[in-house]
């Protein structure tokens, strides 16, 4: 596929400007979380200890479960009760596209990996609890974000022809797209360093990247 070649060498070179996690607007579509770790921890609300990356409204320990990317997948570690397609995990289990995890009694969440293309995943609340930050999903993002039409992408975006990849190069995010599209009304002809507070426009769509601070 196209977004194949994005890897590939460019003169086009940029500061750094990448930390741990970001909100994604999306027009038309919704807000996700990308989170770049490597590590994402999933609770409950904390009212005086620092939060999970995703602390839902639900009642969870504060540090119930943790997801893991390393070079073989992704693993998810126990700290309280969790299942994994309905098996009790004690300690860790390795995720594999399309499993529920269950957190405690009640909390109910998808794990998705869209293409064999990405390592990047997707968590997909199943159940009705949500953060407190208002998301639609959660992208662990690795080496790219797919937005476009069809269940390859990672944040799916029926009404678009065409989809568009978010990808890191280093400690840089870089926007690639097919066509001519606009950085805070700057032209950038198919692709572009993208950074937080910037609104990314095409004829098609729009989106804007906002960084998630503690």
């Amino acid at each position: 596929m196209w977004f194949t070649e994005m890897t590939k060498s460019q003169p086009e070179r940029a500061e750094a400007n990448l930390s741990g996690k970001y909100m994604l607007w999306i027009d038309g579509v919704g807000a996700f979380m990308l989170c770049l770790n490597n590590e994402i921890s999933i609770g409950g609300p904390a009212q005086y200890d620092a939060p999970a990356d995703i602390a839902l409204l639900a009642g969870l320990s504060r540090r119930h479960a943790t997801i893991v990317r390393d070079g073989e997948g992704y693993y998810l570690e126990a700290h309280a009760a969790v299942r994994v397609e309905n098996r009790m995990v004690d300690w860790r289990a390795f995720l594999n596209n399309n499993q529920q995890i269950q957190l405690g009694e009640n909390v109910a969440l998808k794990f998705r990996l869209p293409t064999v293309l990405s390592n990047s995943a997707v968590l997909e609340f199943v159940s009705h609890h949500r953060p407190a930050l208002s998301i639609d999903g959660v992208v662990l993002m690795e080496d790219n974000c797919l937005l476009g039409p069809g269940l390859g992408n990672h944040v799916q975006c029926p009404e678009w022809e065409e989809s568009v990849v978010l990808y890191r190069r280093g400690d840089v995010l870089h926007c690639k797209s097919r066509g001519l599209f606009f950085i805070d009304d700057v032209p950038a002809n198919e692709t572009g360093v993208v950074k937080p507070g910037q609104t990314e426009t095409s004829e098609e769509w729009r989106f804007r990247l906002e960084e998630i601070t503690e």
